[in-house]
């Protein structure tokens, strides 16, 4: 997949300053001449230097996530953020005005018109003085990750990651998932005030980065540098009342009709993730090699394009599955973007729910591979809200044959697990993204005023599950989310995509190649249409009012 370098020389040196700078330079300095095909070449340049220092950016990340104590790892993804990521923001800026300031950019409208649009943004919103703060939070993230990297329980006898634990929570025997729920939740609760301080570091640093660009608050910033132009700040709030309307009592009768097959009076926290009807948990596959072979035999069967992906990624190693001590926490797929390849970071401890998190981050690699050819790095770089619709319809579509997983009847209750869960994440996303609405709307609040805010959140999603006794774990649930520490106001993208994925499943239902088809096509056009352009090449609509939300529903519930 890797293209032919045209600019940057085979034996660059990414992490020699001076070098990177040179290049910069020579890109700064190029007499471009006066015609849009010579503005175009060094669009392309430039394309390709990012490209190939984003690459050396993504694989130490990997690296440093995949092992936490690996200190050379943290040492060579900290000496780049440090050294070289502030030359390619403060160049960055030069070179877009550099651009925007050429007599041939209208003539590159309809190639790069949508680019262009966040150039002028990214222009507008650049402040040198934000380059050490955005390195700062860099580290911050770091330092995280670091903390909850090297969480950990000992349980008779064996250590266990905290992903690790989550298999007896499958459990039939209700004291031992209670056991060990408290256990996690013991563990986490540990570490609440220094992740409190790593938040508070994280808050701080962001509302000044904000502040120095001149927007009226965070939400401007934030909804600008997301390129959220097809949707605002109320839309947001809109659907939280849509959701907290139309799909919270589906999932109360859903927890309500689970307490009645469990035979308990009250539905606690540890009583989620378990049969209904207390058989022993499904048990899709025996470790991480197993659990790619099978996926391996689904993709195959599925369509051409998705055989031929994921077996590209098989043999070049482009997986790393299981959860083990010091590997970061979650689950990711990143882009190598010089390569043109994706890489899919996971955490599997043989539960159902590792092998739909294969099947998501299966689909996000399938949008890297399907939009390699785009010419610039930009486009390469997709909106989260359907970013995540190619790995949610992925997880849907999933549910057709299980056949390499599970019997008939077990691959029903995988799938029964499925449903459930697509509409237990709707208040989840509508928690998470009204958290921050109101935490960054606030930008003097204090720890203890979060955890109130986080409280009152909670009793306004409350679903039937009864915390009492564990005051504190409810209070601090939301640290169990890093979306919060690590890409603040990535989360709403989910519940946008969700109800595109139903769209496209229910297309997959009516004519399986049909709606793969058009899904890839929209896939391959990265980021070079708009929004709602690319939802409607995928057959579906870009909405999330009531009348778009209410027969999607409707239809999982059926399913249920």
């Amino acid at each position: 997949m890797m293209k032919k370098r045209i600019f940057v020389p085979e034996n660059f040196n990414s992490d020699n300053a001076t070098e990177v700078s040179d290049l910069y330079k020579s890109l700064e300095s190029a007499q471009i001449k006066e015609n849009k095909e010579a503005l175009r070449e060094w669009i392309i340049k430039w394309s390709e230097l990012e490209s190939v220092l984003a690459e050396v950016s993504s694989r130490r990340y990997v690296a440093m996530t995949m092992n936490t104590k690996d200190e050379k790892a943290a040492s060579d993804y900290a000496s780049f953020i440090e050294n070289i990521d502030p030359i390619m923001n403060e160049c960055s800026d030069i070179l877009r005005k550099k651009m925007m300031a050429h007599s041939s950019v209208s003539d590159l409208e309809s190639e790069f018109g949508i680019w262009f649009k966040s150039v002028r943004i990214a222009l507008d919103l650049f402040k040198t003085e934000n380059i050490p703060l955005e390195t700062a939070v860099h580290q911050e993230v770091q330092a995280y990750q670091k903390i909850t990297g090297a969480m950990s329980v000992d349980y008779e006898g064996k250590t266990y990651t905290l992903p690790q634990m989550a298999p007896f929570l499958q459990s039939p025997d209700r004291n031992l998932r209670q056991k060990t729920w408290e256990l996690t939740s013991e563990r986490r609760l540990l570490d609440k005030e220094s992740l409190d301080l790593s938040f508070d570091k994280l808050f701080k640093l962001r509302m000044q980065i904000s502040k120095n660009t001149g927007s009226s608050d965070y939400l401007d910033y934030i909804f600008k540098t997301k390129g959220r132009f097809d949707y605002t700040p109320k839309d947001c709030r809109d659907f939280h009342s849509s959701i907290e309307k139309i799909i919270l009592p589906a999932l109360r009768e859903i927890y309500k009709k689970r307490k009645e097959d469990l035979g308990v009076s009250t539905l606690r926290p540890w009583d989620l993730q378990c049969d209904p009807k207390s058989l022993k948990p499904l048990k899709p596959f025996e470790n991480g090699k197993d659990l790619i072979q099978k996926c391996n035999l689904f993709f195959k069967k599925l369509h051409p394009k998705t055989a031929e992906w994921f077996q590209i990624m098989v043999d070049q190693n482009l997986i790393d599955p299981d959860s083990r001590l010091g590997k970061a926490p979650g689950g990711y797929q990143i882009g190598f973007d010089e390569s043109r390849l994706p890489f899919i970071f996971m955490n599997a401890a043989g539960t159902d729910r590792d092998m739909y998190t294969l099947f998501h981050e299966g689909g996000h690699s399938f949008h890297q591979f399907a939009m390699a050819d785009q010419p610039i790095i930009a486009y390469r770089d997709i909106p989260s809200e359907f970013a995540e619709v190619a790995s949610m319809s992925m997880e849907l579509i999933a549910t057709s044959d299980l056949s390499a997983f599970y019997s008939k009847e077990d691959a029903k209750r995988s799938v029964f697990g499925q449903l459930e869960d697509v509409i237990w994440l709707f208040p989840w996303v509508a928690s998470i993204d009204s958290f921050q609405h109101e935490l960054y709307s606030r930008p003097n609040h204090t720890a203890e005023d979060r955890k109130n805010i986080w409280l009152s959140i909670m009793d306004r999603f409350d679903s039937g599950v009864d915390y009492s006794g564990y005051d504190d774990v409810k209070a601090y649930l939301w640290q169990k989310q890093l979306h919060l520490f690590e890409v603040p106001f990535y989360y709403i993208e989910y519940g946008i995509a969700q109800l595109g994925a139903l769209q496209v499943w229910a297309n997959f239902k009516k004519d399986p190649e049909k709606a793969l088809d058009q899904l890839f096509k929209a896939e391959s056009l990265g980021n070079s249409v708009s929004l709602p352009e690319l939802f409607k090449q995928a057959g579906i609509r870009f909405d999330f009012s009531p009348s778009t939300i209410e027969p999607l529903i409707e239809n999982v519930l059926e399913n249920l």
